[in-house]
């Protein structure tokens, strides 16, 4: 027992994980702390309470182009770092963007007491550098992992993004109140830092295969490389973009994709709106109010992916439970967010969104890892591609909420979440009617042997 150790699969699982997390806390932390930037609030410095006053003067309009900046760079850096993650290594890739990113939000203080427009540029590359990561991570576990755990693994290291933001709303709230250098500051400093830590953890310990691995298991490194693929020869071929963007699953994903990526932007981005501007409630306690969707998600997305991996190891087709976890998950959250816009009470909205939380548990994973369904080789520039498109949403959205809610009205917010509900109906039906359960032909190439996935392979045996 005492020499036991985990499967470095496991143990990669886990640093992305992680990694994520510091990736969401580097991305987010900004939409609290700019609440304690342009408003006056509460502040305990050296045990007494005070009335900090407000360090900036900015407007509505200035506050969105800043909020929005992020989204612009990370929109722009999606396709570029799948392809990068086959040339370069996914491991090595995502390392490298988290240790950038948390050296920008070091420097975030400096920059926006120097000017706004600093600050913009700051965050623009942040948004750039932070927009390789998830096509890293599909290209890290087209190496990684064993067919039978792709769900599994995928959804728990991802998870490590819902984590970070449910954390980091609350922290940034307390550290706005409680914090050194104008208490805003503090939010970047920590953050910052503890992004630089976890990237020397990572090289120690994170290799780009297994065959690069030098203490991993024979029986490990067997297990992963019956299904895993060898990317060694992708930089020989030719990416088939033709066949990628005219591909129908590949559109599938892009509109559920895009679908629950408005979804989670509301939430995101809108909700702390909705809560200070409609449901009134303060600083400190918005940041933990809001996070609470984010706890329920992160609590629930390994157990959807491994309810997934289970039913495709028995009689059910990888492309009926993808179909049927997005459906159910995307449609359900749309109910809720409805039922939540038209309550006055907390409470009531909070358990709605929370719960609107734990149902996107379902539909995440099922589009997400149905690009390494349909294309284990070519995954990370699908995510580009994807993440490219739903990204818009990050900064479409706020513009749109903003036009909708001039008045700041319940009634106004009833409409935001309307148009969330038809877009997330919209995604299902287009996921449903295109997806496919199966590896495209574009995706191999002349080398290949074409492999038959175990879990589908059962899944034939038994129907």
């Amino acid at each position: 027992m005492a020499d036991y150790a985990p499967p470095k699969r496991y143990v990669l699982s886990g640093m992305i994980f992680i990694g994520f997390f510091v990736m969401s806390g580097l991305r987010v932390n900004l939409n609290v702390a700019i609440g304690a930037m342009v408003n006056n609030h509460t502040a305990v410095v050296d045990g007494e309470t005070i009335c900090r006053e407000a360090e900036f003067t900015w407007d509505p309009e200035l506050k969105g182009v800043i909020l929005g900046a992020f989204y612009y760079g990370y929109m722009v850096f999606q396709i570029p770092g799948g392809w990068l993650a086959l040339r370069v290594g996914g491991a090595r890739l995502f390392g490298a963007a988290v240790l950038i990113a948390s050296v920008f939000t070091l420097m975030t203080p400096m920059a926006t007491r120097w000017s706004p427009a600093s600050l913009i540029i700051l965050r623009i590359l942040e948004g750039l550098v932070l927009g390789v990561l998830f096509p890293c991570n599909h290209a890290i576990w087209s190496r990684w992992a064993p067919s039978a755990e792709r769900t599994t693994l995928v959804t728990v290291s991802i998870t490590g993004a819902s984590i970070g933001y449910l954390l980091t709303m609350p922290v940034s709230g307390l550290l706005t109140k409680y914090g050194f250098d104008g208490g805003w500051a503090s939010v970047f400093y920590c953050f910052g830092v503890f992004g630089i830590v976890w990237y020397i953890v990572w090289v120690m310990v994170v290799y780009e295969s297994p065959a690069l691995h030098p203490t991993i298991s024979s029986e490990e490194k067997s297990l992963i490389q019956e299904t895993a693929l060898d990317l060694s020869k992708v930089d020989k071929i030719v990416i088939p973009w033709k066949s990628i963007l005219m591909s129908p699953p590949v559109w599938g994903i892009i509109a559920a994709n895009f679908a629950l990526d408005w979804a989670f932007y509301i939430l995101l981005i809108s909700m702390p709106t909705f809560l200070l501007d409609v449901m009134k409630t303060s600083i400190t306690k918005m940041g933990f109010l809001a996070a609470t969707p984010f706890l329920v998600k992160g609590l629930c997305s390994p157990m959807s992916g491994l309810a997934a991996d289970v039913l495709r190891k028995s009689t059910v087709s990888t492309q009926n439970v993808r179909k049927v976890f997005y459906a159910a998950g995307a449609v359900a959250s749309g109910f809720l967010v409805l039922i939540a816009g038209y309550s006055l009470n907390v409470t009531v909205v909070v358990i709605c969104m929370s719960l609107a939380g734990m149902t996107t548990s379902l539909a995440f994973p099922a589009y997400t890892v149905n690009m390494l369904d349909i294309a284990p080789r070519y995954a990370s520039i699908i995510m580009g591609v994807c993440n490219t498109v739903g990204t818009t949403a990050g900064f479409v959205s706020p513009t749109i909420v903003g036009f909708i809610t001039q008045d700041e009205t319940a009634e106004e917010w009833q409409r935001v979440f309307w148009l969330t509900f038809a877009i997330l109906v919209g995604g299902t039906v287009i996921f449903c009617m295109l997806m496919s359960g199966e590896r495209q032909e574009w995706d191999y190439i002349k080398t290949d042997t074409p492999t038959v996935d175990t879990a589908e392979s059962q899944s034939a045996a038994g129907s």
